[in-house]
């Protein structure tokens, strides 16, 4: 009977292996104190005034690989449509193929050794897998907007799309954040204010996403017919993986409610030791429950 119940539990956790539901509620608004070096009740809270914005801005979500060859053009397009539209378009270089892992990410030796792949941005594979239009490297997607029935655009897409996202200007979720970083623990603490404005705060999580603006290491790529390998290439905009973990965030709930109607969320993260706090920055977005489109995106940077 034991071996049987251990061969019934194996065939459970093979035939459970993709997340039907990705999306759980998350209901906390705790941080760790031990991350702030003095006494936690001597912590500077931080105030928000008024929030003015009207625009929505426009994440791009470039999903790529280190040996992929075509993807190094379209992270060129990806880079410059932020650069030319400064605080309203950001990037998310998220290492994934459709169903998590693909040949593009693995770790090959000697050469491709670093291991770009996050927990979130394999779960975000395995998540838009089908129906999405996720065909494979290099594919992203607009503030994950759907266009023509498909999330997912070809890189030659991806200028016209975000273009046609900025025009209509459609904002109907702001956000507004501010950070505190300490050296001593490396203790970053993030606190978001919240406005649904037009969409029911049960449809909306917040994400929260760790970036590291450069990093220098190995890519495939291919310039007029040839592949080569640029041993020195600058990743750019890499997704490291999310604040409190959660792929697809936290529910707005009354645990984040606010005396004036807004929500909060707070959050805190300990920067790993490989990364300099001065070359990151965290990615703050809204997002539909349903649909998954994200309403708005904010850049953090640290202090």
């Amino acid at each position: 009977m034991r071996y049987l119940f251990i061969l019934c539990c194996f065939s459970a956790l093979l035939s459970c292996d993709k997340v039907e539901n990705p999306i759980q509620e998350q209901a906390t608004n705790e941080v760790d104190s031990l991350l702030y070096p003095n006494d936690w009740s001597s912590y500077p809270w931080p105030t928000f005034e008024n929030n003015t914005n009207t625009n929505r801005n426009i994440l791009i979500e470039d999903y790529t690989g280190h040996t992929c060859v075509f993807c190094p053009a379209a992270a060129d397009i990806a880079h410059e449509l932020a650069g030319n539209n400064p605080n309203r378009v950001f990037v998310a270089s998220i290492h994934a193929s459709p169903g998590g892992l693909g040949e593009f990410q693995l770790v090959e030796e000697p050469v491709f050794v670093h291991d770009f792949t996050t927990p979130e941005g394999l779960q975000y594979g395995e998540t838009y897998e089908s129906g999405f239009g996720f065909l494979g490297n290099p594919r992203g997607n607009i503030s994950r907007i759907t266009f023509n029935g498909t999330m997912f655009q070809k890189a030659s897409q991806w200028e016209q799309k975000t273009n046609e996202a900025l025009s209509a200007n459609l904002l109907q979720v702001n956000l507004q954040a501010k950070a505190n970083y300490y050296e001593t623990t490396r203790g970053l603490f993030v606190h978001t204010e919240i406005d649904p404005m037009l969409v029911s705060p049960a449809d909306i999580n917040l994400v929260a996403y760790f970036i590291q603006d450069t990093f220098v290491a190995p890519q495939k790529r291919q310039q007029n017919g040839v592949t080569e390998t640029v041993m020195d290439y600058v990743h750019h905009d890499v997704h490291r993986g999310n604040l409190d973990g959660f792929a697809f965030g936290r529910t707005l709930n009354s645990t984040y409610l606010k005396d004036n109607g807004l929500y909060q969320v707070d959050m805190s993260y300990r920067i790993p030791d490989e990364y300099d706090p001065k070359n990151c920055h965290v990615l703050i977005y809204a997002m539909n429950r349903e649909s998954y489109e994200i309403y708005q995106v904010i850049k953090v940077d640290i202090p």
